[in-house]
């Protein structure tokens, strides 16, 4: 009788041998690049940063776990310096979440550290088990777990996704993404599918769409250290002048390009609120003098509306400035539209310096 347990005990442990065989897939080198340049010509805009590697049984299934996982080790590699100009000057924060099944690898939201970071990514496999084969992909779950994370914070954020973009419930997991966004309204999706499946693009295209700051590419397209480092800016830089207001507002003119609404609305962005409370502190320094708050955009949309959008931006600041205690008696707003551009029209850069808001003394 012990023979014969014995026997079941040494097939049982071969049973579990080859299925944690099964889940191992040979790694892929990551990329390799180095840390992003941020200069006078650009600025860090993303306080809160989370990575999230999609380890479940389809990426198993399709081998693009290994593409996942480095492409998570190289973006690593690409984030800027904690001290690189930043709209909030200092280190990020940073977190990460390896997720299959009900198991997890996980970095917990923190101050930026790239050691601790790229050993957990080095570390990631195959998670959760399903007759050998990895998890299941509970998406909901884990952008719950990424709100949750955010929870109380301010500040820009981003998550971004490496993944083949199979969920377990395609609509649980976008209502989870709604209530994500809800509670943190200033954040940014951003997704890299690996592999091609058509209806995990769409699934992405989705998630990634309830922000208006989101975006999707394939895997396919990052296969240098540039392209991960495009990746990096498009998830972490601003371009333009970091948003510092100069000195002098009852003398000269402040331009601040560091001044960001919401999409087609008039909410400033909790990443913006630094430039305004510079420019609250110089106008104390001129409690006598009135000042004029003017609203631009880019050449983008009708006259008509660019003129209404203006506005509305520049009693947006003006609201503002009243809050942090300047003299409402003191503030005139007006929007002037797309009609004086200090920039062309025709680039993205052009058009970020023509997307301000400028305050001077009033005539």
């Amino acid at each position: 009788m012990r023979a014969r347990h014995t026997l079941i005990r040494i097939a049982v442990a071969s049973t579990l041998l080859t299925a944690l065989a099964c889940r191992t897939l040979p790694d892929q080198p990551p990329i390799q690049t180095g840390p992003i340049a941020v200069t006078g010509e650009d600025w860090r805009a993303t306080d809160h940063v989370i990575l999230i590697t999609d380890a479940s049984g389809t990426m198993w299934m399709e081998k693009t776990f290994p593409e996942a996982k480095a492409l998570t080790q190289s973006f690593v590699s690409a984030m800027p310096a904690a001290d690189a100009p930043a709209a909030h000057p200092g280190n990020y924060t940073t977190g990460l979440i390896g997720f299959g099944g009900d198991e997890r690898q996980t970095v917990a939201l923190g101050s930026f550290d790239r050691n601790q970071l790229g050993a957990t990514a080095s570390e990631l496999r195959v998670l959760g088990e399903i007759n050998g084969m990895g998890g299941t992909t509970p998406y909901a779950n884990v952008l719950q777990e990424a709100r949750l994370q955010l929870q109380g914070r301010s500040g820009r954020a981003a998550l971004v996704i490496f993944s083949d973009g199979v969920p377990d419930h395609a609509d649980v997991a976008l209502w989870s993404g709604q209530q994500l966004v809800k509670s943190h309204p200033d954040i940014c999706i951003h997704a890299v599918q690996t592999g091609d499946d058509p209806e995990g693009y769409a699934f992405l295209e989705k998630l990634t769409s309830l922000t208006t700051c989101g975006s999707l590419r394939p895997a396919s397209s990052i296969s240098t250290g540039a392209e991960v480092q495009q990746l990096a800016r498009a998830v972490m830089v601003t371009p333009g002048i970091a948003p510092v207001a100069a000195a002098g507002p009852c003398a000269g003119v402040i331009r601040m390009r560091g001044i960001e609404f919401d999409f087609d609305r008039a909410t400033i962005r909790d990443g913006s609120k630094p430039v305004l409370d510079v420019a609250v502190e110089q106008l104390q320094g001129c409690p006598d003098i009135r000042i004029s708050i003017a609203g631009h955009t880019d050449a983008l949309g009708t006259d008509s509306y660019n003129m209404g959008l203006s506005n509305r931006r520049a009693k947006a600041t003006r609201s503002y400035l009243i809050q942090q205690g300047v003299a409402d008696g003191r503030l005139v707003a007006q929007g002037y539209g797309e009609g004086q551009p200090i920039a062309p029209n025709d680039t993205d850069a052009g058009r970020a310096q023509n997307r301000r808001v400028e305050l001077s003394p009033a005539p």
